[in-house]
């Protein structure tokens, strides 16, 4: 659970950093996977084949960007339904810790809306150019959701780390293509977000924020998992599109009490009794009913993206 500092902190200024949110094995084993994932990616976004020849399931799942500064080939930049390809991290999507923090910020009547792994190559990770998260589906309004992300590597001025402009998520829907051609790149009151490998930065979907090209010999990966208020999305999606989406969560939670590891045992600060506690009062579901088949449509629900 956050404290009322941290969440002033977060309202004031539309982010907040978390360190050492995840502990050095949890990181480890995140590491393990992404490697995995990326190993067996597919070659590039017109291809099902990976590198080994085999067929990709779901290759639209990886997005890439052309390799620069030659110009040709491709590099793989994003992975979406992270939860849909790894157990791994589906278990940390039901970790109480997190979820905690969430209903710290959202309530606990919060709703999942994506996840998904931005990934910066060495030397060749693309920049993401300004921008305010989501579509203002709904228009303007101080409350369009809170991405969690993820750090599994050091994330430096060098590797490309998140620049974010504080307070900005008090101004609206914001003319960004002026900002740049006014100021260029470097927009006015900026500030980079260096963090650590285990760390999280939390973000308003509302704040202005990017990220420069990775020119360094360092591998920066982020998993973000993105929740919003019910009361925004209720009446905007289909009842049954919400319920699916919901249902990520308790799906999670039964897979991480299920695991039960040892480290997260020690944790202290997120007893392990709190996750059914959560899920018995918002997430009361029918997973342990679903078959394989359900529980990929579940997953693989689209976003409740505004």
């Amino acid at each position: 659970m956050l404290t009322q500092t941290q969440i002033r902190h977060y309202r004031q200024n539309g982010f907040l950093v978390l360190e050492r949110f995840f502990e050095d094995n949890q990181i480890q084993a995140w590491r393990r996977e992404l490697a995995q994932m990326i190993d067996l990616a597919p070659i590039s976004s017109t291809n099902r084949k990976n590198c080994y020849g085999q067929t990709v399931e779901h290759p639209g799942d990886f997005s890439f960007t052309l390799r620069e500064p030659e110009g040709v080939g491709q590099v793989i930049n994003r992975i979406s339904n992270p939860l849909a390809r790894s157990e791994v991290i589906l278990r940390a999507y039901g970790h109480p810790k997190l979820l905690q923090a969430v209903a710290s910020l959202c309530g606990s009547d919060f709703v999942p809306f994506a996840e998904s792994i931005v990934i910066k190559a060495p030397h060749r990770g693309a920049a993401f150019d300004w921008h305010q998260d989501g579509s203002f589906k709904t228009g303007v309004q101080p409350e369009r959701g809170v991405n969690f992300g993820i750090y599994l590597y050091p994330s430096t001025a060098d590797n490309g780390c998140l620049q974010v402009i504080p307070k900005s998520h008090q101004w609206g829907q914001v003319d960004l293509k002026s900002m740049v051609k006014t100021h260029g790149p470097t927009l006015p009151d900026l500030i980079p977000v260096p963090v650590n490998a285990g760390d999280v930065v939390v973000h308003n979907r509302n704040l202005v924020h990017g990220s420069f090209t990775n020119h360094s010999a360092d591998l920066r990966i982020t998993v973000y998992f993105g929740y919003h208020r019910r009361q925004t999305v209720t009446g905007v999606f289909a009842s049954d599109h919400i319920y699916q989406r919901e249902q990520v969560v308790a799906l999670a939670i039964q897979r991480w009490t299920e695991f039960k590891p040892v480290a997260e045992d020690k944790d202290q600060s997120a007893p392990a009794a709190e996750a059914p506690r959560l899920a018995s009062n918002r997430f009361h579901s029918t997973v342990r009913h679903l078959s394989a088949e359900e529980e990929v449509e579940i997953l693989r629900a689209p976003p409740l993206a505004i």
